[in-house]
């Protein structure tokens, strides 16, 4: 066994707290979960997670594995502080439809009629657009020479250059159209974006360790995140999209296990939360509704989602697995945040690790298995013909704010077998497992990737969902 192995199995298992707040689960179901966090642990090259079960609207298992610093060996902890990135946009979405609603502005109203002195087409886009990423904004993450601008600014100088495609066109993920919601949040509510968090959220559900502030956070508990070099064999402290206020709306905040236990209880119970009406449960409707349908949540972290009705709803997604139907988001960033609820059962289940790089799906599988009776099924889908092959053969970008900055990727036929090629990366082959919908196997990566290519009205393929990201083909 190597040494780096050895080192991860005794961090996993000398290490770690729990806490059964009902016990609900029998000894036999916890070791059988635990089992296969541990072992899945040691597979991923993960330091340390953190798991929280909900079952029947009380918390039946919390616990914390491993450490929270490779360098420093520090323990994680019930209140070690993690970075959940796009579980933000949870938060997001809440105090923004909050806020709409207070001020009786339509989630169909232009935000020029609140932002003033946007570009034209910027202007005409709808809170709608904004939060079900259908807006269609390219994505990116503001550089360092952009750190320093107030939002405001940033998408005065950007304008509609920040614009691919027309609005409602396409679903593709956007982070900047989430910080663009932020910066209405604050018209709205005239105060920053993150005073306005905590005024709305974090206070009136009494989050105790959540926080836009790492300097807060670096003086209590915090779990660092962590890139494992597979060629090297190194694992090193890693840290990424926490400097710039531009992306805080989008993915900057800091939260524990147990703040978003509470987070899951309330919205499970439509906005309640100690027995009071925390937020309007409208606005819980309002947000889990499925708008993007069918959008595709592929991707190696993703795929087990790309299940039967998926949806993107606010800063949520909806899907059905087995009998039961999930609602949720994942965060990824410098750690992994995965946050999902079932209402009907009164269900949750929300794990933070420290990598910068793989969700503990298989424990996820366990999980549902062994609390809620479900099993993945194995899904049949209809297959077109390899005419299909010629339609969707081509170039395709990822758009960006400049073009040098693009991504570009080739779909291909070659010796009777289709391929992708990612720029000057290597070919890989492609498999097709329903109508315009393919699979590929990176070899590092412990999932297959899944791809699905769209037609326009006009009859013809004209974008590749790759990464929740709409490619356009040129």
């Amino acid at each position: 066994m190597k040494k780096f192995e050895l080192l991860f199995i005794c961090t996993i298992l000398n290490f770690g707290s729990i806490m059964l707040k009902s016990q609900t689960l029998s000894p036999k179901e916890i070791g059988s979960i635990e089992t296969m966090i541990k072992e899945e642990m040691l597979e991923a090259k993960i330091p340390g997670a953190a798991f929280g079960i909900i079952n029947q609207n009380k918390v039946v298992y919390e616990k914390s594995f491993g450490i929270a610093n490779f360098l420093t060996k520090t323990p994680l902890t019930d209140t070690s502080i993690f970075q959940i990135a796009s579980v933000t946009k949870i938060f997001t979405s809440l105090a923004l439809l909050t806020e709409l609603k207070n001020a009786n502005i339509s989630v169909d109203a232009p935000i020029g009629d609140l932002i003033k002195g946007l570009s034209p087409r910027l202007s005409k886009l709808t809170y709608h657009q904004l939060l079900s990423h259908t807006s269609g904004m390219v994505d990116l993450i503001p550089s360092p020479e952009e750190y320093s601008l107030d939002a405001y600014t940033f998408f005065r100088n950007a304008g509609d250059s920040l614009l691919f495609t027309e609005p409602g066109k396409v679903f593709s993920y956007s982070n900047i159209g989430y910080a663009l919601s932020g910066l209405a949040l604050e018209k709205i509510c005239n105060k920053p974006y993150s005073q306005a968090i905590q005024d709305i959220i974090i206070n009136p559900l009494k989050l105790t360790n959540t926080t836009f502030d790492l300097y807060e956070v670096a003086c209590r508990s915090f779990s660092v995140g962590h890139y494992f070099n597979s060629n090297l064999n190194i694992m090193s402290p890693y840290l990424s999209h926490l400097e710039s206020p531009l992306v805080q709306a989008a993915g900057g905040l800091f939260s524990t296990i147990k703040d978003l236990e509470r987070v899951a209880i309330c919205l499970i119970n439509q906005g309640e939360l100690d027995g009071k009406q925390i937020i309007d449960k409208d606005i819980i409707m309002t947000m889990s509704t499925g708008y993007a349908k069918n959008f595709m949540a592929n991707g190696p972290y993703y795929g087990f989602m790309s299940y039967p009705n998926n949806a993107y709803c606010y800063g949520l997604f909806t899907f059905d697995y087995g009998k039961s139907k999930f609602i949720g988001n994942g965060g990824s960033a410098s750690q992994m945040t995965y946050f999902i609820y079932e209402p009907e059962k009164k269900f949750a289940m929300i794990s933070i690790n420290n990598s910068n790089s793989e969700f503990l799906i298989n424990s996820f599988k366990k999980i549902f298995e062994v609390v809620l009776g479900e099993k993945e099924l194995l899904l049949t889908n209809p297959f077109e013909s390899k005419m299909e092959w010629k339609e969707i053969v081509g170039t395709y970008t990822l758009h960006s704010l400049k073009a040098k900055n693009e991504s570009r990727l080739e779909i291909f036929i070659k010796e009777g077998s289709l391929y992708i090629k990612f720029g000057t990366s290597t070919e890989i082959k492609m498999d097709q497992i329903g109508v315009l919908t393919y699979k590929y196997i990176i070899p590092s990566a412990r999932f297959p990737m899944e791809v699905a290519f769209y037609r326009s009205s006009s009859g013809k393929v004209q974008y590749m969902s790759n990464f929740w990201r709409a490619w356009e083909k040129i």
